[in-house]
């Protein structure tokens, strides 16, 4: 599936979801970090224990608890959509997380077009637009074949939030 479309002459963009075998694998990881590094530190820790050493075995089963609980939530994300719909004025970023869907509109007045960029890889340069939401730092378009499609949806963004 395309990532950048028109479809009832408004511009989508959707970032797809991470793949099922890579989601899998963040859940594997993030359990086998949150569950079994900390282990031990529970198995020897006791109260007993002088207090910079009991700060430390705590510290030592937070972070590992953390970091898994970030690869488990990692493997629930869902996609993220940009709408830009000159019918109503707007843009919308509809964001999808395990626990909440934030909507965010903004006027398509508000925005500048997007910038093209050349970014470099293993496989060579590819062309990146950059549009920069007001309240969101940047969106990073990338699915492109090369720089000429690139730029042709450079000028229909533009021209969409010219109209506005």
């Amino acid at each position: 599936m395309p990532m950048l479309v028109e479809h009832e002459h408004a511009i989508v963009y959707r970032q797809p979801k991470l793949p099922l075998p890579l989601r899998l694998f963040s859940l594997v990881l993030g359990l086998g970090i949150g569950i079994v590094i900390p282990i031990p530190f529970l198995i020897h820790a006791d109260w007993g224990t002088p207090s910079p050493t009991l700060l430390l075995a705590g510290l030592c089963i937070a972070a590992p608890v953390v970091l898994g609980s970030f690869f488990v939530l990692l493997s629930f994300t869902s996609s993220t959509e940009l709408r830009l719909n000159p019918a109503t004025g707007c843009a919308v970023r509809i964001m999808r997380g395990p626990f909440l869907k934030r909507h965010e509109t903004y006027p398509l007045s508000a925005l500048t077009p997007p910038t093209l960029i050349m970014k470099d890889s293993e496989d060579g340069r590819y062309p990146v637009l950059r549009l920069r939401l007001p309240r969101w730092p940047v969106v990073e378009m990338s699915d492109f074949s090369g720089r000429a499609e690139a730029e042709a949806w450079q000028e229909r963004i533009a021209s969409v939030l010219a109209k506005a």
